[in-house]
This record gives structure tokens, sequence and C-alpha cells, in this order.
């Protein structure tokens, strides 16, 4: 009987199961802070400024409070109802 085959074969499987344990840790420590599922927030705010046709708008998000509103043609001081995610640079004008 020979065993080296066995050996062999089962160094193989061990160092593979080692690598993808090692992969596997490496992924979800990148990514435990990460939010997977943000919260949609509902705000009412002022039009700060406008870059073209973006307009800047500031608010109550603790993570990045300038939001962009793409395509906006409001003009600077309107009042507007946005929604937009946490965490996010970007917002889109809700129903009024």
């Amino acid at each position: 009987m020979s065993f080296e085959g066995a050996k062999s074969r089962n160094l193989t499987v061990l160092f593979g199961i080692a690598a993808a344990a090692i992969i596997g840790f490496f992924a979800v420590s990148m990514f435990l802070g990460a939010p997977i599922v943000r919260d949609t927030i509902t705000e009412e705010v002022s039009i700060m400024a406008k870059t073209g046709n973006d307009c800047i708008v500031e608010t109550k998000d603790s993570i990045m409070s300038s939001k962009t509103i793409t395509d906006c043609d409001l003009s600077v001081g309107a009042k507007v109802k946005i929604t937009y995610k946490s965490g996010l640079p970007t917002a889109e004008i809700g129903s009024p």
C-alpha cells in the first residue's frame, strides 16, 4: 500500500481549507464596519448653492452632511423635501 499519494492529497486539502479560511477572515474583517443596508431619510432642507444643474443642500446626516441633487432646476434658498441614504453623497427631491 502506498501512503505517499494519500498524504500528499490530504496536505493539499488542508492547505486549501487554510487558505480559504484566511481569505474569508480578511474579507469579513474588512467590511465589518460598513453598513450593508443604509437607512433612507426624508428631510426638508433649503438649497444652499448651485453648480451647473446640481444643487447642494446641507442635511442632518452625521456621516456626510452635504448632499448633491442632480438635474435640479430650483434656485438658491428654495425649500425642498429630499430623500437620501445615510452616508452617501447624493439626494433626490421627494414628493412635496
